[in-house]
């Protein structure tokens, strides 16, 4: 057996690979789990590493839901309020709890280019609101002249968010590796639950197969009836 199988482990060059062989592990190896009044298939603990991120990627580019995109890479920027979302990372970024994070990683960074500490949160300690952020910790370092990030999501839906989320992060290194005067590094990451909802089941095995289609986001249509509209 492949040991990076039996160890929850996805190493690839590019976003777009990372994102499918996510899928594939998931679909051989998931288990049936309940959320709320849905299926879901699920791995714990997957640790993914992209050696090569990009904020362009032709298989993204190819299958992913364009709306998706944009609206994560919105969720991510400063200053950007949300009517219909209780928060978004970028307040949690640039704003928590009236901390510009992203600054603060910068002045760490420069005041001592190989500290191990340029880390952030961002969840609030005592929040009971049933969406908590998934992704909740950031960490940067500079090795070798290149900023490399981390990060852990507590939980994430591989086949419908996954692709765009990897997009924002890397926007989101690329500006942090600009500030810092050094090239981007790789992308690393732990991945606590990481799943395919039963309704989205069908479409990864098609996207498996090689089946040309446009992904739709189906989440708040057909995901738990605590977030279905």
């Amino acid at each position: 057996m492949d040991i990076t199988k039996k160890l929850n482990v996805i190493a690839t060059q590019t976003l777009g690979e990372c994102w499918l062989k996510c899928i594939e592990h998931i679909v051989e190896n998931g288990t049936v789990q309940q959320d709320e009044d849905i299926n879901l298939y699920e791995v714990l603990g997957l640790s993914i590493e992209i050696s090569a991120p990009s904020c362009t990627d032709k298989i993204i580019e190819k299958y992913g839901d364009t709306k998706v995109i944009s609206k994560m890479l919105a969720k991510f920027s400063k200053g950007i309020v949300m009517e219909d979302r209780p928060f978004t990372y970028g307040e949690r970024i640039y704003n928590q709890q009236g901390i510009d994070q992203f600054e603060w990683l910068v002045t760490r960074l420069h005041t001592k280019q190989q500290t191990k500490s340029a880390t952030i949160g961002l969840l609030l300690p005592g929040d009971n609101d049933p969406n908590l952020p998934c992704l909740s910790t950031l960490d940067v370092k500079i090795r070798n002249g290149k900023l490399e990030l981390q990060f852990f999501f507590r939980s994430q839906n591989i086949f419908g968010r996954q692709y765009a989320n990897l997009l924002a992060l890397v926007d989101l290194q690329s500006k942090l590796a600009q500030r810092c005067n050094v090239a981007i590094g790789s992308i690393r990451g732990y991945i606590a639950s990481a799943h395919i909802y039963e309704f989205d089941f069908k479409d990864a095995q098609k996207l498996l197969n090689g089946e040309y289609f446009q992904i739709q986001d189906n989440y708040y249509k057909k995901g738990p009836k605590s977030v279905r509209a």
